[in-house]
C-alpha cells in the first residue's frame, strides 16, 4: 500500500471532502476517491460515507485516522532526523487567535516563510477553546493563545509573555482624562465585545458579574478592525489586547480609560500536545516567536 494514501485520507478527514482535498494536494477529484477506495479495499471496511454535502468518516474511519496521525508523525520524525537536507519541508499546522495572527505572528510567520520556502504552512484563526480542542485533536500542531495561563493534562504550554488589556474610548468620550474611575460607571455605558467565547470577553465579564455591574447595553462583533471603529464611531467603548491598539492609542484616535480595577492582563502562550513530537521546523518557528516577544 502506498502510504501516500494516509496523508490523501487526513485531508478528506479534515475538509470532508474530496473536491478540497484535490485542491490542496494537487490531486484530481477522482485520484482522491481512488485512493480513499484502495484504503477501504485494504482495510476492507467502509472508512468515509457521505452526510450531505460533506465527507465525514465512519467509526472505523475515526479509528484509522487515531493511527494514521501517529503514522505521519512518526514519518516526519524520521525524515527529519535521518535526512541532510538543509531544507525544511512539510507541512506546519498552526491556529492562534485573530489578535495573536494579525498583531503578534505574522513577522515570525514572514521569517519563517522566507527561511523555509519547501514548508508548507497552514495557518487558522479561532478562539481559545476551539484552538484548545484542535490541538487535542491533532488538528493542529501547534496553537498561539491569548489566555489565563493553561493548564491541561495533555497540552504543554510555552509562556511567551503577559499582554495588558486596555478600556478604549473615543478622543471626545467624557470618561477621558479621568483618573480611578469607579469600575460601575460601566453601569452607564455600552460595551462593544468581541464574540461569546472570546478569552478576554470571558475575563471582562467574570470581573462585571463579581461586582455585580452590568452595562446598559452590549454589541458584539467578530472584528477587531469593526469593534475599533465603533469606539472610533463613539458607539461605545470595549476592552482590546493594548498590541491591537497600540496605533491608535498613538494617534489619538482611541483613548486608555483609567478603570480602578487591576490586573486586566492576559498570556500569550504556544500549546502543543505533550505527545506530539516537535520537528526542527517547528521548533525554529517556536523559536522565532520567543524573539519576537
Amino acid at each position: 500500500m502506498d502510504i501516500s494514501y494516509f496523508y490523501t485520507f487526513k485531508e478528506v478527514a479534515k475538509w470532508g471532502s474530496y473536491t478540497r482535498t484535490g485542491e490542496e494536494l494537487g490531486y484530481a477529484q477522482s485520484s482522491v476517491t481512488t485512493q480513499i477506495k484502495k484504503l477501504e479495499d485494504y482495510y476492507g471496511v467502509r472508512l468515509v460515507e457521505r452526510a450531505g454535502q460533506t465527507m465525514r468518516l465512519t467509526q472505523s474511519g475515526e479509528q484509522l485516522l487515531h493511527y494514521v496521525d501517529q503514522v505521519i508523525d512518526l514519518l516526519e520524525e524520521a525524515e527529519s532526523k535521518v535526512s541532510k537536507n538543509v531544507q525544511m519541508r512539510g507541512t506546519v499546522r498552526i491556529g492562534a487567535v485573530e489578535s495573536l495572527a494579525a498583531y503578534f505572528i505574522s513577522k515570525s510567520l514572514k521569517a519563517f516563510k522566507e527561511q523555509n520556502p519547501d514548508l508548507r504552512i497552514q495557518l487558522e484563526s479561532g478562539l481559545c477553546p476551539n484552538l484548545k480542542e484542535g490541538v487535542l485533536e491533532s488538528h493542529y500542531d501547534l496553537a498561539v493563545v491569548l489566555d489565563e495561563e493553561v493548564k491541561h493534562p495533555l497540552l504543554e504550554t510555552l509562556l511567551l509573555r503577559k499582554e495588558k488589556m486596555v478600556i478604549v474610548a473615543a478622543n471626545e468620550h467624557p470618561l477621558v482624562g479621568q483618573e480611578q474611575i469607579n469600575i460601575r460607571r460601566i453601569e452607564d455605558e455600552t460595551l462593544i465585545l468581541t464574540e461569546k467565547d472570546c478569552s478576554y470577553r470571558n475575563m471582562l465579564e467574570g470581573i462585571l458579574k463579581k461586582r455585580a455591574v452590568e452595562p446598559r447595553s452590549v454589541i458584539s462583533f467578530t472584528s477587531l478592525e469593526a469593534i475599533k471603529q465603533c469606539v472610533i464611531d463613539e458607539l461605545g467603548i470595549a476592552m482590546l489586547p493594548e498590541m491591537t491598539v497600540a496605533g491608535e492609542l498613538e494617534n489619538g484616535s482611541l483613548r486608555a480609560l483609567d478603570f480602578d480595577h487591576q490586573g486586566l492582563a492576559l498570556y500569550i502562550q504556544i500549546i502543543h500536545h505533550q505527545k506530539k513530537w516537535l520537528s526542527p521546523s517547528l521548533e525554529k518557528f517556536i523559536q522565532l516567536l520567543y524573539e519576537r516577544r
